[in-house]
């Protein structure tokens, strides 16, 4: 009989004893290790890591520079057709007139007056420079804060239809551009100052990145001392102001002619001038904690109408509010009649309060904020 020959499957494997090694196909499995897998994910990570947030950072980039590039072509055919209806000059005179006919050209969902910024704009945003500063919104009340001193003006804020956040001011003054004029690119750059995010209120909110300035400059404290910020150097005169009954200028001292000197009011002067830069006369109790600092008492502090002896003021300190040793500086509280409370500084074992004629023009004056 002829042999049945069983035909196997095999192949190479080793085998014990010596014996010729060979492979059992039908029981081969090819499968990663558990170290393979998690070699490849490592990898995979890292790759990740490296190239992800640098793909979102262009992304993030293209996208805010279209939004703000579309802006500019909304702002620009807005101001332009405003300027052929005869509205972009000369019929305003404040931000809040001129907005009423702004929002009839630009798609306006919400605005917001100047004292509830933060209720169309993200409360804070990152001011960029030299160093990084974070700005509150709500500080951005006038113009001046956008860096336009002179246009007396205060801000608005508003919303579009595509979610991009303004604070504007407008300059009553500004003159009327050819509508097709280069110029007019700008989105009449000489009537408008522009705080705009084009990110809504949504992240970094930050200037450079999702915020621009339209013909702006974000004005920030020259110095800062405890929570204030404070002018950086002393207002050493100022005009006399009329504040007699009837005056315009009576708002700036109301006793009228209760001050035997109101026509000369050196004191409502330098109010006024704190003033239109945002800024005011401090407090007595302002003016007292300057005391503790430059003479070092921050473990007795000087209270607000205390008068001390046995004090020297330190030179470093002094130097670096660059305060006026040996010189009256005026508070913005009245004392009575033609007088205001002062404070003097003293080389030598003395710091004082007073009271001064509000016509003294030896007195001085520095500019706080908040």
């Amino acid at each position: 009989m002829i042999e049945k020959i069983t035909k196997r499957k095999s192949a190479f494997t080793l085998a014990e004893g010596g014996r010729r090694p060979h492979l059992n196909l039908g029981q081969c499995r090819t499968a990663f290790t558990l170290a393979e897998v998690l070699i490849t994910l490592s990898v995979i990570g890292i790759v990740a890591a490296l190239t992800i947030p640098s793909m979102i950072e262009n992304h993030n980039n293209k996208a805010w520079q279209t939004a703000k590039d579309l802006w500019d072509k909304k702002l620009v055919e807005a101001t332009r057709q405003m300027n052929i209806d005869g509205v972009m000059t000369g019929v305003a005179s404040s931000t809040e007139d001129y907005m009423n006919y702004f929002k009839k050209y630009v798609k306006v969902i919400k605005t917001c007056e100047n004292d509830k910024l933060e209720n169309c704009y993200a409360p804070k945003f990152v001011q960029t420079g030299d160093k990084e500063t974070e700005v509150e919104v709500s500080s951005l009340t006038t113009a001046s804060k956008l860096g336009q001193k002179d246009w007396n003006t205060n801000t608005m804020g508003f919303v579009i239809a595509d979610g991009t956040t303004v604070v504007m001011a407008y300059n009553p003054n500004c003159s009327s551009v050819d509508p097709f004029s280069q110029e007019g690119q700008n989105g009449q750059v000489g009537c408008m100052s522009m705080l705009i995010d084009v990110n809504g209120k949504k992240g970094p909110n930050r200037v450079g990145d999702d915020i621009q300035l339209k013909n702006a400059t974000i004005s920030t404290c020259d110095m800062k001392f405890q929570d204030k910020c404070i002018a950086a150097s002393d207002l050493y005169s100022t005009r006399s102001l009329n504040t007699c009954d009837g005056s315009p200028d009576e708002e700036w001292d109301t006793r009228g002619s209760l001050n035997e000197y109101c026509y000369d009011n050196q004191w409502a002067a330098a109010k006024k001038a704190c003033a239109a830069n945002d800024m005011r006369l401090p407090t007595i109790q302002e003016l007292a904690d300057v005391a503790t600092y430059i003479y070092r008492q921050e473990d007795n502090p000087i209270g607000a109408t205390e008068s001390r002896q046995g004090v020297t003021p330190d030179s470093v300190r002094v130097a670096e509010l660059n305060w006026s040793i040996g010189s009256f500086y005026r508070s913005s509280e009245p004392y009575e009649n033609n007088y205001a409370y002062v404070r003097g500084y003293s080389s030598f074992n003395s710091n004082s309060i007073d009271s001064n004629a509000i016509y003294g023009a030896f007195d001085v004056s520095r500019c706080f904020g908040n």
